[in-house]
């Protein structure tokens, strides 16, 4: 990224936030996320299992599925920000389907302060490809979106080298066992060389098995990867190990 690109960028990040001094997800204040989201979108007090980053009470490491051994296999570690519902779960459709990618920039510097205290540091980032179908229908990928605010943030590489290959159907209304049969041959390497011996964020929006990015995580060991680990925006909850949550 040239130098102007650069001071350009910055200039309308300042503007935005100029404009929003409020929090990103529900407009109160004090921005840019205000302590009640905090508390009940992003959930500081529940830990994320680590296998699929779903969240979990701080007393387990993992879900009962991946205790069970149904979970990703791939990945060396998953975590999601926030429980994808309310406002967070409104404001990445707002970001997905309603054409407006600019309000990804508004939880830039929150999300990548979080991310670097949850995960070591890597050699890249790589966002979870989009079919050129549905990158065609969209017009943007919000996992790139998401990978370039980490990298203008953290400075971290962004990796390229996997495609997919396969358009497979929204995987929210599918089973475990549909959904791995629905990505099953989806991603696949265009070159090893930029993975290989190296670490990697792989990024997406919302995980809920963790079944696409631990695809993803296995097409990248095979290109050489020394570690894989997810950052997405969302996830949902264990309803066994947190009883009472909504």
């Amino acid at each position: 990224m040239n130098e102007f690109v650069k001071e350009g960028f910055k200039l309308i990040r300042a503007l935005w936030y100029l404009e929003r001094s409020g929090c990103v997800f529900c407009g109160g204040h004090p921005g840019p996320i205000c302590p009640n989201c905090t508390r009940e979108l992003l959930h500081p007090e529940l830990g994320r299992c680590l296998r699929c980053g779903k969240l979990i009470v701080q007393e387990r490491t993992l879900c009962k599925d991946c205790t069970e051994g149904k979970g990703p296999k791939y990945l060396k570690k998953v975590i999601a920000w926030g429980h994808y519902t309310g406002c967070l779960k409104e404001f990445i459709q707002n970001v997905k389907f309603g054409a407006n990618p600019m309000r990804m920039m508004q939880i830039s510097r929150p999300l990548a302060d979080w991310a670097i205290r949850e995960l070591p540091p890597v050699d890249g980032i790589l966002a979870v490809p989009m079919h050129s179908t549905r990158l065609a229908e969209r017009g943007f990928n919000q996992a790139e979106l998401i990978a370039s605010l980490i990298h203008w943030e953290l400075g971290l590489p962004i990796l390229q080298g996997v495609e997919r290959f396969k358009a497979t159907p929204p995987q929210v209304a599918l089973s475990r066992q549909e959904r791995l049969q629905n990505l099953k041959n989806a991603f696949a390497l265009r070159s090893k060389e930029p993975f290989q011996g190296r670490s990697v964020w792989l990024i997406d929006d919302v995980t809920t098995t963790g079944s696409t990015l631990d695809a993803v995580a296995e097409v990248l060991y095979k290109g050489g990867a020394k570690e894989v680990y997810g950052l997405c925006l969302a996830a949902g909850f264990e309803k066994v190990l947190v009883p009472g949550f909504d």
